[in-house]
């Protein structure tokens, strides 16, 4: 436990240096503190691209509950209006405070994109190292996916002059709830 410990602490100090931020949770609690955090955020809807683990921890009743408007179907049709947007990462690396999304399906492109305010939720167990532990990880797959995004905390651009502007072409602020399932 010690050695998964210092990796999310090294996950969650480098997603805070890219003004991110980030909590350990048991899947019991993971709902609650997404709740929690959209509400402390003013956030009033929210577009889930659902995932078996965001259904087993009951994230779209949580959210409703809480009072959010929440779209789990028809992204595209939301994703300009809504505030928030869920997703799971199917990976993480701690050296770069970073998830990682696998896959073909746009919805979870859409919601890291789109809202204001995304949270990403990621198992522990698929927390690597570094870039070279994920590109091994990558290497070991049968067959690679269509798109594999490293987000790393909220969007930022730099114009000729090096200002810095954030949230141009992607979320003003990321949030990672690392689920605890070792």
């Amino acid at each position: 436990m010690g050695a998964v410990n210092v990796l999310y602490e090294r996950f969650e100090k480098n997603l805070q240096a890219v003004n991110g931020n980030s909590w350990l949770a048991d899947k019991a609690d993971a709902a609650g503190i997404i709740a929690e955090a959209y509400q402390e955020a003013g956030i009033d809807s929210v577009c889930i691209a659902e995932s078996p683990l965001l259904e087993e921890i009951g994230l779209a009743k949580a959210l409703a509950d809480a009072g959010m408007k929440v779209y789990t179907d028809h992204i595209r049709l939301h994703a300009e209006t809504a505030k928030g947007g869920v997703l799971e990462a199917q990976c993480a690396i701690a050296d770069l405070g970073s998830i990682v999304q696998l896959g073909d399906d746009i919805d979870n492109r859409i919601v890291a994109t789109m809202p204001e305010y995304c949270i990403g939720v990621v198992k522990l167990s698929e927390m690597v190292d570094d870039y070279d532990a994920m590109f091994d990880k990558l290497c070991s797959l049968e067959t690679l996916p269509a798109f594999v995004g490293f987000v790393t905390g909220p969007s930022r651009t730099a114009d000729i002059e090096c200002v810095s502007t954030v949230g141009v072409h992607g979320p003003l602020k990321l949030s990672v709830v690392v689920i605890n399932d070792v």
